[in-house]
Parts: structure tokens; C-alpha cells; sequence
């Protein structure tokens, strides 16, 4: 294992300039630096845009061994890789995208050193291939992107992450560089207990992002309000909404307003997502309308604006994705558009993302039943269903369905077999010979010649069990294009000459015990699930019902001081004057009043509230405007009286 200790800080600002071409060290990243280069591990947060990567790309180019990178999104190791090639710097990755002899030759080449970084997926460390290669594998440091994915609490939780201890012992214990754009101070007691680093160095940096105004409009008229930004403010925008029926509704609206605008989601194939992002990135359209799809690994340092269209499910995933205006430190505007329903919205999809044990149960049986195993059997090889049949059985909507399928799979009732993206599975109906004769005799010569391409490409044991084909390969062989191969394939199948599942329509497990009549759900664990995503959504509601200033509720959050007023968001401007408050109300401002004096939880002030939710937002915005409350704990959504407050008690 190579020692980063041999090396300095001034190596390492050389090779900022010979590799990277930068002068100077970015906030935060001397910081981190100082004590890997120590031989320590590091938990380094640095804001989206701050440079974390380089954090850990640095260390490779000085020592002989290389540093291996856990990374969660396969388009993110790529588009490094590629960035790295460009500076010179060896780096390769090894995922799903990559054909099997191409994965044993990378692994090869890695260990013989011919690598400087090496970028995986979490799920890779617990392979029988890596177990077999870490005592040969030189590593001298082992970096953890998105570091939050290991904890519970964290916005994008991976539970692959936790294998990374057991790897890093494999591997001869190197230190960790764990780093991550958003953690709050419980998520960051995490990351150090989880990945078992607790002497590991903190280095906490630059949450503070003055050059961005902070706003939230409370609005009925959320399309008003995103025309009004899109033109006060110039230059390049990203909106982000909450589905992709709702990208395409809302870049059809500001194209027709005359916005050049480009759509993005992770329903698009990826050529057309990278088409859509060049175009933004080269300015051709000013505006990107996208879910949460995008962002990842893109560094425009001149985003104006980022408006969303709803909340997010938290605060954390909110801060990242409005992180991405102004990384060029000039003025830019994080704006949230909200009203009432949308907290019913977000309440309803952790409804659908977090099912109870019963559901899961359900889902197991579903399952089950689709592929015909009955109460006691197992079969011998991996089970094959059709995810729209378990929809239908279930009643239940896809992103349940996904999530039991994953909980069962982390409670070790199944192993989910993962499909490659240009992968569909196949499986013969009929013996070779009669395949062979149905080409030979079908009128249609180019139906004949398919079927027979589709025979020499496809293994033996597709007559048996079912096989995965790769559409690549046979659109290479035909000159067919996607579309036109897969009617073909789906022709075949109507003549039951086989069976194809294409790429995302199969669910693919394989049964660990036999199929139980009751499944056991650990119960507490799916509902300790629920109620943290609650929780979070609970904080960023409590952001954007803030009658406080943003800055100082977001830098609360995220376990950082700051003054209580920053003099530029909308509350501290005096954008939302609250209504008049009438005599009518006076009992209800003094019955808030004596909650707060009492200490009790916003949720307990009213068993039965006098008033809407957003006109109690209101009168508490008048109550902290005439100085009769502040607010304590943003964190917490807790109040405080004055002593103006204390007298009308």
C-alpha cells in the first residue's frame, strides 16, 4: 500500500498547476489536503461546485498506488474519467455498463498499476471478484463520493455503502477521503461511525453562499411568478419540477412565452439527455425544465437562477440542486414556488416510497405467484416476472413496488440480479431446429434472415432458462434500429416462438430460501424509514413557511452560525407583509402566544386550528414583524417570546 504521508502540501499545489492548471487552492480543499497527505482519514463537506473531487484526484497523481473511488452514479464516474483522460491522469471505471472480457481486462490492468484512479459503484465491493483481488489491489487511499449515502438520514441513502469497511480492511486499511456536498451535523456523526473513521479529520466549509439571494413565493400562480424571474433576471436558468409529465408542460409554456427552453428527465435515452445538455450548457437554449435527474457532475459557473416549482422531499436535496446558481460567485436567485397542497404531494410519495410490512409481504407473494413458484418450492434459477403483472396484482404504484422489492432484497429473502440498460432478456419457446425451420419457410425473407442473426448471436442455454440479450450487439448485426427490433422480437413472441422481456419490464431475483407462506418484515426498520423521510420533510416545509430570514434557517440546518438577518432574502427584504390582522384574530395571536410561552410544538397549538395553515403562517409572520416573537431554533421550527411578547401573555 503506497504512503501519502511521503508527500507535501507544496507537491500537491505543483501538481494543481502542472495538471489542473489552477493557481490557488478552492476554500476548503488545503483544508482536507493537509491531513490525508498526513495519512489521515478526512470527512471533508464542501458546497456543490467547491471542488471535492479534487480532493481526492490530487492524491492520485502523487503516489504509486492508485485511489479507488466509490461512486453511486455511473454518468458521474464516467463524465470524470473522461475530464481526468483529458488532464492526463489515468483513470478507467468498472460498472454494468462494460461487457464482461472488458471488466476482467480492467481489473487486469489495475492490478499492474496502470491506473491512477479507479471509479466503481458501491455494490462492486462485495463481489467475489473483489474479494479475490483486494490483497493484490495497490491502494493508497479510498475515496467515498456522496459520502451521505451511508447514512439513514442522509437524502440518498445506498445501504451497499456500508460494505465499504469491510473492503477498506481487505484492502489493507488505506485512509478514507469521505466527501459530500450536504450533511447535516447527525448525518456527519454517520458517515464517521458507518464507515468506521471516528478519528477522522472534519473539515466543514462554505454553506455560506452570499452571492445567492434566497426567496420563497407563496403563489396560486406559480407560472406568473416563473415568468416574472425568468425575465428580471438574464442569463442561464434551470427549473426544476416534480415529474416528467410536468417537464414537458412547463418548457412548453416558456417556449411559447419565447424562452428557449430544453426538456430533461430520466425517461429520455441517453443520447437525447446529452443532446438536451450540451445545447444547455452551450447556451443554445437558456432555459433546462428537469426533475431531479439533473445536475449531477454539471459545473456551469454561470446558472442566474433556479427556481423550483414545488419543494423537494428535503432540505438537503434542495440546498444541492439550488447550490448550482452562482458557482461563479456573481448574484444569482435560488427561488421556491409553493403553496398548501404541495406538502400533501411530497406527504403522498413517502406514502408511496415507504411501504408497511403488510405491503411488502404482498408485494413477496406477488412476485412469487407471477413466476409460478408455489408456498415451500424454490427454483433453480433465477426468477423472471414481468413487472407490469406484479403492478396489476398488487394494486400498488411502481415506486412501492420498487421499494418492497429492495427492502426484501436487503433483508436477504432475494437477490436482485441488476440489468444493464441496453439489456432485455430473452428466453426460446420452442427447440433450435424448429426455429431454423420457421426461417427457412417464412415468406418474409427478412424476417427469415432476423431470426436466423438472432440464433448465432443468442447462447445455448437460451433454450433453457431465460437469457440476457444485448440490443446493441444485435443492432450492429442487422442494421436494425431499437424500435424496429424490438417489434421484431415481440413479433416472435406472438408466433410462440419465444418469450423477451425488453430492457426495465422484467423483474429479475433469485430466491435465497424456499418461498415462505409469511415472509418475515422487520417492521420497525421500514417504519424508522418512513418517519425519517418525514422528518425531512417536515424541515424543508418548515423552510418554506419561514417567517424568518432563509440564509439563517438553511445555515442553521446545516450546523453552521450565522447572523439572524442577511439583509437580502425575501423575508429580511419585506417581500410578505402579512394581511391586516382584524380584532376577529386577537384570541387566536393570544392563544399562539401562550403555546409558545409554554413551550408546546407548533402541531400541538390547536387540536382544531381556527384558521387555514397558511393564515396561521401569516399571523405568525406578523407576530415575529411587530417584535413579539422570534424565532429560537430554526432547526426545530421553535419560537420565542419577547418581552413586548411576554406582556400579552
Amino acid at each position: 500500500m503506497s504512503d501519502l504521508s511521503s508527500h507535501t502540501i507544496d507537491e500537491a499545489r505543483r501538481a494543481l498547476w502542472n495538471r489542473w492548471g489552477y493557481e490557488a487552492f478552492r476554500p476548503g480543499q488545503e483544508a482536507i489536503l493537509t491531513p490525508l497527505l498526513d495519512g489521515r482519514s478526512v470527512l471533508g463537506v464542501l458546497p456543490t461546485g467547491g471542488g471535492k473531487s479534487l480532493c481526492y484526484q490530487l492524491p492520485a497523481v502523487l503516489t504509486e498506488g492508485f485511489v479507488l473511488v466509490v461512486s453511486p452514479l455511473i454518468s458521474l464516474m464516467q463524465d470524470q474519467v473522461e475530464a481526468l483522460r483529458a488532464q492526463g491522469v489515468a483513470a478507467t471505471f468498472i460498472n454494468s455498463t462494460l461487457r464482461g472480457y472488458e471488466v476482467e481486462q480492467r481489473w487486469t490492468n489495475t492490478e499492474h498499476g496502470q491506473y491512477d484512479l479507479v471509479y466503481m459503484a458501491p455494490e462492486r465491493l462485495s463481489t467475489d471478484v473483489f474479494a479475490a483481488r483486494a490483497g493484490r489491489l495497490n491502494v493508497s487511499l479510498v475515496a467515498v463520493d456522496e459520502a451521505h449515502c451511508v447514512s439513514e438520514w442522509g437524502h440518498h441513502f445506498r445501504p451497499a455503502y456500508l460494505d465499504i469497511p469491510d473492503a477498506r480492511s481487505a484492502l489493507g486499511d488505506p485512509p478514507v477521503a469521505a466527501v459530500t456536498a450536504t450533511a447535516t451535523p447527525p448525518v456527519r456523526r454517520d458517515i464517521l461511525e458507518l464507515l468506521k473513521i471516528p478519528d477522522a479529520a472534519e473539515v466543514v466549509r462554505g454553506f455560506d453562499r452570499p452571492n445567492i439571494v434566497w426567496s420563497v413565493f407563496r403563489t396560486e400562480n406559480k407560472w406568473k411568478r416563473l415568468r416574472a424571474v425568468v425575465e428580471a433576471v438574464n442569463g442561464p436558468g434551470i427549473v426544476y419540477v416534480p415529474t416528467r409529465r410536468a417537464v414537458d408542460r412547463w418548457r412548453g409554456r416558456l417556449t411559447n412565452d419565447g424562452v428557449a427552453a430544453a426538456g430533461y428527465h430520466g425517461g429520455l435515452g441517453a443520447e437525447e439527455r446529452e443532446a438536451r445538455q450540451t445545447a444547455w450548457i452551450e447556451e443554445d437554449v437558456r432555459v433546462m425544465v428537469a426533475t431531479n435527474a439533473f445536475g449531477m457532475g454539471i459545473d456551469k459557473p454561470n446558472v442566474r437562477f433556479v427556481v423550483h416549482t414545488a419543494p423537494p422531499s428535503s432540505l438537503e436535496s434542495y440546498y444541492q440542486e439550488a447550490g448550482r446558481a452562482g458557482r461563479d460567485g456573481k448574484r444569482a436567485h435560488a427561488v421556491l414556488l409553493y403553496q398548501p397542497p404541495d406538502a400533501e404531494t411530497q406527504a403522498s410519495l413517502i406514502d408511496a416510497s415507504h411501504p408497511t410490512a403488510v405491503e411488502v409481504r404482498t408485494v413477496y407473494d406477488a412476485v412469487c405467484s407471477v413466476g409460478q413458484v408455489p408456498v415451500g418450492s424454490e427454483p433453480d434459477g433465477p426468477l423472471v416476472v414481468n413487472v407490469e403483472a406484479v403492478l396489476k396484482t398488487t394494486g400498488y404504484s411502481r415506486t412501492k413496488v420498487r421499494t418492497a422489492v429492495d427492502l426484501i432484497d436487503r433483508q436477504g429473502a432475494w437477490s436482485i440480479i441488476s440489468q444493464r440498460t441496453h439489456f432485455g432478456l430473452l428466453q426460446f419457446e420452442v427447440p433450435a431446429r424448429d426455429v431454423r425451420q420457421y426461417a427457412d419457410e417464412v415468406d418474409n425473407q427478412a424476417l427469415g434472415t432476423f431470426v436466423r442473426t438472432l440464433l448465432r448471436i443468442v447462447h445455448a442455454d437460451a433454450f433453457r432458462e431465460w437469457w440476457p440479450l444485448d440490443l446493441r450487439a444485435v443492432e450492429q448485426r442487422t442494421d436494425l434500429g431499437r424500435e424496429r427490433l424490438q417489434r421484431g422480437l415481440q413479433y416472435l413472441e406472438e408466433r410462440g416462438l419465444l418469450r423477451w422481456q425488453a430492457p426495465g419490464a422484467a423483474l429479475r431475483v433469485e430466491l435465497a430460501h424456499p418461498r415462505a407462506s409469511k415472509l418475515p418484515v422487520d417492521d420497525q426498520a421500514v417504519q424508522n424509514a418512513r418517519r425519517r423521510a418525514e422528518t425531512r420533510l417536515d424541515h424543508m416545509l418548515r423552510y418554506a413557511r419561514a417567517v424568518t430570514c432563509r440564509r439563517y434557517a438553511l445555515l442553521t440546518y446545516f450546523g453552521e452560525e450565522t447572523a439572524e438577518h442577511c439583509g437580502a432574502c425575501d423575508v429580511c427584504l419585506g417581500r410578505h407583509q402579512p394581511d391586516a390582522v382584524t380584532p376577529d384574530e386577537e384570541p387566536v395571536l393570544r392563544h399562539i402566544l401562550r403555546q409558545i410561552s409554554n413551550g408546546s410544538d407548533r402541531k400541538d397549538w390547536f387540536d382544531d386550528p381556527p384558521v387555514p395553515s397558511y393564515r396561521l403562517d401569516e399571523l405568525l409572520g406578523w407576530l415575529v414583524s411587530e417584535g413579539y416573537v422570534t424565532l429560537a431554533d430554526p432547526l426545530n421550527g421553535a419560537y420565542r417570546l419577547t418581552d413586548e411578547g411576554k406582556r400579552w401573555v
